[in-house]
Order: C-alpha cells, then sequence, then structure tokens
C-alpha cells in the first residue's frame, strides 16, 4: 500500500468493481484509452487476476493499483508492467470527476517512488493518445521525455530515468 497527503494505492478489491466500471464506462474517460466500452466481465477478471497474482516485479509481471481517495471513494487506477529487468511501464486512467485536481500526478509520483525504493528498474515508460494534452502535461511535468510516435496507434511514448525523478 502506497500512502500520500489525500490518496491511498493499493490492488484492486472485488468490492471495487462497480465503481471501476462506473468510471471507465464514461465517454471522456474512454476516450483516451484503449476500450470504448470496459465490460464486467474483463473487470472482474482484472481484479481477480491482481488478488492471485500480487506483483514481484518478474518479467512480464503486471499488476492493477486502486486510486483511492482517504474516505475511501475509487477515483481510478494505475497499471504497472514489467518490460526487463530495468524497465517498467504504467498506465492510469482517473474519474473524469476528479480530473484538474492533481490526483493523476499525485498518483504518479507516488507510484514512481514505490518502483524505485522497492525494486531495481532504472526506467520508466508511459504510452498516450497524441490527442491527450493534459497526460502529456503530467509525464513533462514528472520528467519523463518523449521517445517515440506512432502514427498507425496514434500515440506518444514517454520515458523517464527514475532516479533523475527521484529526488
Amino acid at each position: 500500500m502506497i500512502e500520500t497527503e489525500r490518496l491511498t494505492i493499493r490492488y484492486l478489491q472485488e468490492e471495487d468493481l462497480e465503481r471501476m466500471l462506473e468510471y471507465r464506462n464514461k465517454r471522456e474517460v474512454a476516450k483516451y484509452q484503449s476500450w470504448k466500452h470496459y465490460s464486467e466481465r474483463e473487470a472482474r477478471s482484472r481484479i481477480h487476476y491482481v488478488q492471485k497474482h500480487p506483483f514481484v516485479g518478474g518479467a512480464k509481471d503486471n499488476t492493477q493499483f486502486a486510486i483511492v481517495l482517504k474516505d475511501g471513494t475509487l477515483i481510478g487506477d494505475l497499471h504497472l508492467e514489467a518490460l526487463s529487468s530495468s524497465c517498467i511501464t504504467i498506465g492510469y486512467t482517473l474519474d473524469s470527476t476528479y480530473w484538474k485536481q492533481g490526483y493523476g500526478r499525485e498518483s504518479v509520483r507516488a507510484l514512481l517512488n514505490y518502483i524505485y525504493t522497492h525494486y531495481e528498474y532504472t526506467k520508466c515508460i508511459a504510452y498516450i493518445y497524441k490527442a491527450n494534452e493534459a497526460s502529456r502535461r503530467l509525464l513533462l511535468d514528472l520528467g519523463f521525455k518523449k521517445f517515440d510516435e506512432s502514427y498507425l496507434y496514434r500515440d506518444e511514448g514517454y520515458v523517464v530515468r527514475l532516479d533523475e525523478v527521484i529526488k
């Protein structure tokens, strides 16, 4: 579990199902994700996977963390996947009700700090859709640099050395 001033970041739990479906199926949230509709079956499967396979940092290991306000409200989630022994990739989804309040930046910064202090990874990658200006600002503010662009998928890749972010 990761704690910040306003948030708790923890593994997804069964009781997160309804809330996760609610925010992931908002049109404005799905617009910048790889899905148009996030099904109950997909959410349930993801939650069960996370519960049965805690993240240990091995090759291709992955997990999903819940972003929770201190009052217990689930407001989003963070994806974490090991690409190699030195590189990790992250993704994030935040309920649009909580956009522009600093929760995305706070949760991603906390996740990067957690990765840096608990694992041997030196580099982190994140891909975003080119049209997602808020996500681009978040990554650039945290020290990420653009390294890739795909015209086919209309996305951009950003990378950061973890020791440059965590000071």
